[in-house]
């Protein structure tokens, strides 16, 4: 299985079903799982504040990319195809999915530390000329703090317990 072939070949097509049941491609992977190769297409809701994913449309959305790469000679080797979600705690890859996921939850390491922090939980409370205002706590104190898309080193999406 050549990652290649399907990225430089078949992305578009690919992109295209995955819109039918609106989806947007979040990342493309060969795994190789015990003794089988996966091609995994890993997939994020096109609307962005959508947190569930429709099982049966993942479904769907397989069997139709099944049917185009099953008529590509190029890929002679063996593999599984695996189209499912990015994740509950996926990373958050650009500012404007983060400016739709108001009032979301992320976990955040930051470039410039807070009172010796760099890592941390925190609820996106809002965006305001181009800056993003974080609610959290220290040691049980409520703190906020303001940060640009520039200043956050990784974000990801977590689950509040």
């Amino acid at each position: 299985m050549s990652l290649e072939i399907v990225k430089n070949k078949y992305l578009d097509n690919i992109k295209e079903i995955l819109k039918e049941y609106n989806f947007s491609l979040y990342e493309l992977n060969i795994v190789n799982d015990f003794e089988s190769t996966v091609l995994q297409v890993l997939v994020e809701n096109k609307d962005i504040k959508k947190k569930n994913m429709d099982f049966d449309l993942l479904i769907k959305a397989n069997e139709n990319i099944s049917i185009l790469l099953d008529d590509i000679k190029e890929l002679k080797d063996p593999y599984i195809l695996e189209v499912g979600s990015a994740g509950a705690e996926r990373i958050v890859k650009s500012a404007e999915i983060l400016q739709n996921n108001i009032g979301s939850y992320f976990f955040l390491n930051i470039i410039k530390p807070i009172e010796t922090l760099t890592q941390f939980s925190a609820t996106l409370t809002e965006f305001k000329d181009e800056e993003f205002l974080f609610e959290f706590f220290i040691k049980g104190r409520p703190k906020k703090i303001k940060l640009k898309w520039d200043d956050i080193e990784f974000i990801r999406f977590a689950i509040k317990f």
